[in-house]
C-alpha cells in the first residue's frame, strides 16, 4: 500500500477530498518523526506502538512486522 492508496481510503472513510485526507496523512507522519526527532515512541490505536529504536530486553521476541 503506498501513499496514494492510503489517502483514497482515509478521503473515502471520513467523506473528505483526497487533498484533504493527504494533509492529514502527512500531518501524521510528520508528528511521528517529530516524536522519534526527541527520542519519544508513538501509540496508534490498531497499529500498536511505533518506535524507532529496537527494543532492549533480549527475551522479547520481535514480530516480523516490527523489525521492518
Amino acid at each position: 500500500m503506498n501513499k496514494a492508496d492510503i489517502t483514497r481510503r482515509l478521503a473515502k472513510s471520513s467523506h473528505r477530498s483526497q487533498a484533504e485526507a493527504a494533509d492529514y496523512l502527512d500531518q501524521a507522519v510528520l508528528s511521528i518523526l517529530k516524536g522519534w526527532k526527541h527520542g519519544h515512541a508513538t501509540l496508534w490505536p490498531g497499529l500498536g506502538l511505533l518506535s524507532r529504536d529496537l527494543p532492549k530486553d533480549p527475551k522479547r521476541k520481535v514480530a516480523k512486522t516490527e523489525a521492518l
